[in-house]
């Protein structure tokens, strides 16, 4: 019997319904297997976070915002292998039944005291509830999902594990955009955890003592940033008071500290910290470490969303490690942020006297973020970051950490010596060349020869100013004080006279081809300058002073190559022992090296001094350069991008080797044209000979009284072609390349 037609059709509808219930969901898409940075390069992913490809084309963080999807078992749920009622929540309101409060900072969760406590007993931390609602918005929320799945979490998670804290926290740290990812915990604890690693990567006291005494002793005087008394009270109560604890730390104030001892310990004498119990193969380690625990610290304090003074402190004293490692890509990103939070601050509105310790010590920080800022803009051609006005902030007063209080201050006469003499005259210099980059009248007169000796003019106003401590005798040697402090305004002298003559040379360097007006002659002048105290200072082999020499290896080298870069693109430098004296510096940096010291500067500058003299004394050597690579194009532009940022960049480094280059051509067009002249000479030497054979060969048919009319045609024809031959060539021969070559040169 067949089937009714309704039944029929009810049944095939239901058929159809239950192949779709079956029928798989359709794919958006083929799912990525790799990260996005290498799926736009298409190379190949390891899927690890970062890849190793991104790690070696230095795409880390990009493969860190976007990695490859995580691979099968590394959910939350296989990583997780205990259940949920097994975990003790240590949230301190989650016994109640409560939960905390988006923003309550007080509602925070206890620390951990060790991680094998922590993944002994499984406890987790409990995430901010507005935590996937994070300011930064869909970016952040993205951001650390990515996080906890990398850590094979759920990524809607509300708690971690604190076994799996420490990654987490690497991780965000080296993604350099940790601000959103702070609502990953709650802020005390946040806060208590790193307070807890920041008091544990201290050294001891007594080795902390040692590193700090080193700074103060042997480097603060070079900036004089900080006041040495407040400082050492605030040292005590943060970190050795006993109630230090219970008031929590200062995260702002142990940057300070830490970068302190961080660039202490890139000098300080590995002999000194082995008696305090540091293995003397690891301080130079430590320098590292220190450094970047300065930074984490910074962070920690927030520092970008509450800016104080002690940061621009902590960034002044920074520029120490940076210049030491060759960072000056990141002194100068730094620096930025430094005169934005300075301007924020209102320093650069600070124009009343000082009349408090704490307004004196913003007008110290202000004058060296203006001083570091017009060197920086020098070095690299830039327009300054800081434009001074008038009246502008008034210089730092001429006095001594002793003679200043949070009360009071008793400035000292400008003939007394101070420490903070070389400050002042650092900032007055730097205060008259800003104004000129920045509000010359334009571009072109700026770098006019008649604006450039106005300007020189106004810098020899400021040397001749000096006070009689910083007079030279004729020996140039500096006038005997007593020390310490003599020996600390010797180096400070030092300091001083070649920051200035540095740049008067580079200002008159452009002018030097043609020799415009009196610019080699103030070159010379500024050459003679900026030598004139390290020879005296040379013969001080005090451990003091060589301790005070390390950490200007910087200052030590740029002085070294803009002499020694007069002497071999000029030729000659009417200077007495020029050249010993800058191979003098040049083995003075070597002592950088054999104190294990982490400086770039000092190894990489040694080398290329060395470079340079070589080059200078083959130029010195015609017989020498005819046959060797005498300053040829590869010399030329090598030594230009090694002494690039001395210079004002590398481009003003290769237009003034160009000249070296063109003078080694014109050499060697010298020197093949005199060879060649050499070889015909010995030619036309050997014609004459012949010729003068044939003339006595005609002598002797005249003895012969042979008459003329019985010689043959032919053989008048050709005796006179041989003649005319040997004139001919004697006269197409003659090289005149060398004359020419010798014209142009002279």
């Amino acid at each position: 019997m067949s089937e009714s037609p309704v039944n029929h059709h009810h049944h095939q509808a239901s058929r159809l319904e239950g192949q779709k219930k079956k029928k798989k969901p359709q794919r958006g898409g083929r799912k990525p297997l790799s990260c996005l940075a290498c799926r736009r390069h298409k190379l190949k992913c390891d899927r690890e976070v970062p890849c190793g490809t991104c790690i070696r084309y230095r795409r880390e963080t990009l493969c860190r915002q976007n990695p490859a999807p995580p691979k099968r078992g590394r959910t939350a749920n296989s990583t997780r292998n205990h259940k949920e009622e097994d975990v003790r929540d240590i949230d301190t309101d989650a016994s109640a039944g409560s939960e905390p409060p988006p923003d309550a900072e007080s509602e925070a969760v206890d620390e951990p005291e060790g991680p094998g406590r922590a993944s002994a007993d499984g406890e987790v931390v409990r995430l901010r509830s507005s935590f996937h609602k994070a300011p930064g918005g869909d970016d952040d929320t993205q951001d650390t999902a990515f996080f906890l799945r990398t850590l094979g979490l759920d990524a809607k998670a509300t708690s971690i594990p604190v076994s799996a804290l420490p990654q987490l926290l690497a991780e965000i740290q080296s993604a350099g955009q940790p601000s959103g990812l702070w609502h990953m915990m709650e802020g005390a604890a946040r806060r208590r955890y790193w307070e807890t690693q920041l008091r544990s990567a201290l050294p001891s006291r007594s080795l902390c003592d040692l590193l700090l005494n080193y700074y103060l002793d042997h480097i603060n005087w070079i900036f004089q940033i900080t006041h040495v008394p407040s400082f050492r009270r605030r040292y005590e109560e943060e970190f050795w008071d006993a109630a230090a604890p219970d008031r929590g730390l200062d995260f702002v104030f142990a940057a300070l500290v830490f970068t302190i001892i961080s660039v202490s310990a890139l000098y300080v004498p590995p002999d000194a910290v082995e008696l305090f119990g540091c293995p003397r193969e690891s301080i130079r380690d430590l320098a590292h470490l220190w450094h970047r625990a300065s930074h984490q610290a910074l962070l920690a304090g927030d520092y970008e969303a509450r800016p104080c003074v002690v940061q621009l402190q902590t960034f002044s004293i920074t520029q120490f490690y940076w210049y030491a490692t060759n960072g000056i890509d990141a002194l100068n990103s730094r620096l930025g942020q430094a005169v934005r939070t300075a301007q924020n601050l209102g320093l650069d509105k600070d124009v009343a006297p000082s009349r408090t310790l704490e307004e004196e010590m913003r007008r110290r920080i202000w004058w060296d973020l203006v001083d570091s800022d017009t060197f920086q803009s020098i070095c690299l051609n830039r327009p300054p970051l800081i434009r001074l006005e008038s009246p502008g902030v008034p210089l730092p007063l001429n006095c001594n950490d002793s003679d200043m209080t949070d009360s009071s201050l008793q400035p000292r006469p400008h003939d007394e010596p101070t420490m903070m003499m070389l400050n002042i005259f650092r900032a007055r210099f730097f205060r008259l060349m800003n104004r000129h980059l920045c509000h010359g009248s334009s571009a072109e007169d700026a770098h006019s020869y008649e604006a450039i000796c106005k300007l020189d003019d106004e810098v020899l106003g400021i040397t001749r100013s000096y006070p009689w401590f910083f007079q030279l005798d004729r020996d140039g040697r500096p006038p005997a004080l007593p020390q310490p402090l003599g020996e600390t305004l010797a180096w400070q002298n030092h300091i001083i006279r070649t920051c200035i003559s540095t740049q008067r040379i580079r200002m008159h360097r452009p002018f030097l081809a043609s020799r415009v007006g009196a610019s080699w002659a103030r070159c010379i002048e500024a050459a003679e300058d900026a030598l004139a105290v390290y020879g005296a200072i040379r013969t001080n082999r005090s451990t003091t002073s060589r301790q005070k020499f390390l950490p200007q290896a910087y200052q030590v080298f740029s002085v070294a190559v803009t002499v020694a870069a007069l002497l071999l693109v000029e030729g000659s430098l009417p200077i007495a022992d020029v050249r010993q004296r800058i191979r003098d510096m040049a083995d003075d940096l070597r002592i950088v090296e054999d104190q294990g010291c982490v400086s770039p500067v000092a190894s990489r500058g040694r080398r290329v001094l060395l470079w340079m003299l070589r080059l200078v004394d083959m130029g010195n050597e015609e017989a020498v350069a005819s046959s060797s690579t005498l300053a040829d194009d590869d010399d030329a532009d090598g030594l230009a991008a090694e002494i690039g940022f001395i210079f004002g960049g590398e481009q003003a480094a290769r237009t003034y080797m160009q000249r070296l280059k063109s003078r080694h051509r014109m050499r060697m067009r010298s020197v093949s044209g005199s060879m060649a002249l050499t070889t015909k000479q010995q030619q036309q030497q050997q014609r004459q000979r012949r010729s003068s054979a044939v003339e006595e060969e005609a002598s002797a048919s005249d003895e012969q009284e042979t008459p003329l009319q019985d010689v043959g045609g032919t053989e008048l024809y050709q005796m006179s072609l041989d003649m005319d031959d040997v004139v001919l060539r004697n006269l197409l021969d003659f090289d005149m390349t060398a004359l020419m070559a010798d014209a142009r040169f002279e």
